[in-house]
């Protein structure tokens, strides 16, 4: 019973944590096993929690030998079905590593038509990029098969994750399920050559994995890839925005990414002035606290007085729910950061902290206060309070973003100069023909 409690309760909270949760592919998730998912891993704890609350069987992990080693843990990852695997740095220098017992314990509970869970990256970082994909799961799964003669009937299921920010409050991830792979399929290629089965096994898990995830060469790249994309989405294809679309926008980025790289390798001139010219507007933008969206022709085009007089009577309208929810929501909306801060854990961290934090104090808080007011109204005035201190909460939420948007507005309006709006409109254009000409010569190649 534990089990489908936890799985739901994973599913609310990363529904509210999430602004949107894309999932594509769900057809190709079976409901029973022996079946190994893999996916990429930029997120720590928050990726096995969405991969697992998609499928409809218990899911067991496959999880680093050191998480082990925590007395408090142990418990947890015993009950989740988790498998230590020893990795480089889960041993000693010089000492060499013994996952025998790993592969046994896996091999066991696949035989039982279980489903495990596996991130052949090995560890998890903050970038957009698919990493090497490691040879183990490929190694577990030609092994449990040819221990069945090739007739055990196992698959290995990718699952590509690509988030819009990995780590902010709000995001968007796009899950995307791949086919299947069989793994008896590899059965002439292991009897004629193991590690060629091996290799080959590993290159289609990669393949399967990086079809759905950007590609970037390093944190540079990655930082211009993320530009040009915001670049794009602005001045080009409107349309494709992230809120409106995250699907197509997360689509956009990857063939962006590909973008990129093909021009980079033939037209490397071009390239360059480009990057250079794009880096430049941001930074600008940056300086003066703006965002794209302000040298975009919808917005300049609107009528600049009903733009802040709309700003005014919204925050006129709103201001009482907004003090409602910002002091019934206040506390357990900035201890999950608080937390974090105080951990000083990985960047990596900073989302599943967020969430297990706000997961606790949100629903404590909430009680405390519904227990504070219940001492001056009745049943029914707690049932409201109930619906009411959530809804005012997200209001809250909205009405800051708001007054942020606004500041903007008036920033440009005010204290940016028209010199200087005439010159990003003219680096606009300019980087805009760049990014054209680009996309004909990757069209044209």
């Amino acid at each position: 019973m534990l089990y489908p409690f936890i799985k739901a309760l994973v599913r609310i909270t990363t529904s509210v944590f999430f602004k949107r949760i894309v999932v594509s592919g769900e057809r190709n998730l079976p409901a029973a096993g022996p079946l190994i998912i893999v996916s990429n891993h930029p997120n720590t704890l928050m990726d096995p929690l969405l991969v697992a609350s998609l499928a409809e069987q218990r899911i067991g992990f496959v999880a680093n030998a050191g998480l082990f080693t925590n007395r408090l843990l142990r418990p947890f990852l015993r009950y989740f079905h988790a498998i230590p695997i020893f990795r480089k740095k889960d041993v000693a220098p010089g000492e060499k590593r013994d996952n025998a017992e790993a592969f046994s314990k896996c091999h066991e509970y696949l035989a039982t038509g279980g489903t495990f869970l596996i991130f052949p990256e090995g560890s998890s970082l903050y970038e957009l990029n698919l990493r090497e994909i490691k040879t183990g799961t490929a190694r577990i799964a030609l092994s449990y098969e040819a221990s069945k003669g090739f007739a055990g009937g196992l698959r290995i299921l990718p699952v590509a994750l690509d988030y819009s920010d990995a780590i902010q409050f709000r995001s968007m991830v796009a899950i995307t399920v791949e086919p299947q792979l069989e793994v008896a399929a590899y059965k002439a290629t292991f009897l004629r050559d193991e590690e060629e089965a091996v290799d080959l096994l590993t290159a289609d898990i990669r393949r399967a994995l990086a079809k759905n995830v950007p590609w970037t060469t390093g944190k540079e790249q990655e930082d211009l890839l993320i530009k040009a994309h915001a670049f794009y989405t602005a001045y080009a294809a409107p349309d494709a925005d992230l809120h409106a679309d995250p699907r197509r926008s997360l689509e956009l980025r990857k063939q962006l990414a590909e973008a990129l790289h093909h021009i980079r390798g033939t037209r490397p001139d071009l390239y360059g002035e480009t990057a250079a010219k794009l880096l430049s507007f941001f930074n600008t933008l940056d300086t003066d606290h703006l965002t794209p969206g302000f040298y975009a022709e919808p917005f300049l085009r609107k009528n600049k007085a009903l733009v802040c007089a709309g700003y005014l009577l919204e925050f006129v309208l709103l201001l009482p729910v907004y003090l409602f929810g910002l002091i019934t929501n206040y506390v357990p909306y900035i201890l999950p950061s608080l937390v974090f801060n105080a951990l000083r854990a990985e960047l990596e961290y900073k989302a599943p902290v967020q969430m297990v934090v706000g997961l606790v104090t949100f629903p404590l808080f909430y009680a405390l206060e519904l227990w504070v007011f219940g001492h001056w109204i009745g049943t029914w005035g707690l049932m409201v309070l109930l619906f009411l201190i959530p809804l005012t909460g997200y209001i809250t939420l909205f009405y800051w973003t708001e007054m942020q948007r606004f500041a903007r507005v008036i920033r440009f309006l005010f204290l940016v100069k028209d010199e200087r709006k005439k010159a990003m409109l003219r680096e606009r254009d300019l980087i805009l023909t760049h990014m054209l000409d680009a996309r004909r010569s990757l069209s044209g190649s």
